[in-house]
């Protein structure tokens, strides 16, 4: 029980470090990005016109593109033979998107030895904390290889909620280029540069892509296919059939872009409405392996007949299937699509 105790201590200090970290890194960034945006105006009232603001800005971008073209470059693996061998699997290929998405300049080879050292490490922590295998600690371990996954999973799901709320406002901007007479390739240009990332770094590479000559439909497909909302297959669908069909994009533009913040508003209401049951979901889910976790910590030989006899591996397994279907039904009646 003693080192049970420590090994649930370790992962809950290693999940709060996690969780600090990346909320330490995100609210500093967007200080950051707030303390160069006032120093640019203050050069600006200073006549200085904010041309170090704008040198750091190019310093960055550089960065930003380096960053991309080297992972764009070798996705899967620097050593030859591996990267033919995973460009081919469906998985790595599918893996190495994720990664882009993210924006981690890692090779899918890179990413798979990490997890694995992760595991490793894991199972080995379990096994030195305890003196052997542990049906407990041993697969928690384990487990420790999936934490890069998913953090790729939040850091995707991360960029595209971001990159959601940033679009309102870059069409928007676009209706408004559009409206003051630049055309549709000038105006996605003045959009990337003039909005943040993610959707700055988006339309930079839809700008670019028409810049070299590929077709419109080409570009705004690959524009879907990175970036996977409904509001942006919105947009590329509303644009092809404008260049078909002609017509008054600003007031395509203007309508899909209400129509997006209505869309938001309505999405508020219902977290609201739906917050009961999202809590009952998380109780469900979590309350039966925490009550666990209690009870083998004040009284392990109670609990030992659960993971010692038959009749309690199959009593595990029926209350875990119990369990997920609840979480589901759950889960199901309070997602509502809009």
């Amino acid at each position: 029980m003693y080192w049970l105790v420590l090994g649930l201590i370790f992962l809950a200090v290693l999940f709060g470090f996690l969780g600090v970290w990346l909320l330490v890194g995100g609210a500093s960034a967007e200080k950051k990005r707030m303390r160069n945006r006032l120093k640019g105006v203050q050069q600006v009232r200073d006549w200085e016109l904010g041309d170090s603001l704008a040198e750091k800005e190019r310093e960055q971008a550089k960065k930003r593109k380096k960053r991309k073209e080297k992972a764009k470059k070798k996705a899967f693996s620097d050593i030859p033979t591996l990267e033919r061998k995973l460009s081919k699997v469906d998985w790595a290929q599918r893996l190495s998107f994720q990664l882009r998405q993210a924006q981690l300049p890692l090779t899918v080879s890179t990413f798979l030895l990490i997890s694995v050292a992760a595991s490793a490490l894991g199972v080995g922590g379990s096994v030195i904390l305890k003196g052997g295998f542990d049906l407990f600690l041993t697969p928690a371990g384990l487990l420790l290889g999936v934490l890069p996954y998913v953090y790729v999973i939040v850091a995707v799901k991360r960029r595209l909620k971001l990159f959601a709320q940033q679009l309102p406002d870059a069409l928007d901007m676009l209706s408004s280029c559009v409206k003051g007479g630049l055309a549709l390739n000038s105006a996605i240009q003045n959009v990337a540069d003039e909005m943040p990332d993610p959707a700055g770094d988006e339309f930079k590479i839809v700008a670019d892509e028409m810049t070299f000559g590929m077709s419109t439909e080409r570009v705004l497909r690959r524009l879907a296919n990175r970036v996977d909302l409904s509001d942006v297959r919105f947009f590329c669908a509303a644009l092809m059939i404008q260049k078909e069909t002609g017509g008054n994009l600003a007031e395509v533009l203007d309508g899909l872009q209400t129509t997006i913040r209505e869309r938001f508003r309505i999405l508020g209401q219902l977290k609201t409405l739906t917050a009961q049951g999202r809590m009952s979901g998380y109780v469900v889910g979590g309350l039966p392996i925490g009550l666990s976790i209690m009870i083998y910590m004040a009284n392990p030989d109670y609990m030992n007949y659960l993971f010692t006899t038959s009749m309690g591996h199959k009593l595990i397994a029926v209350a875990l299937v119990f369990q997920a279907i609840g979480v589901f039904m759950i889960r199901k009646i309070v997602d509502i699509q809009v």
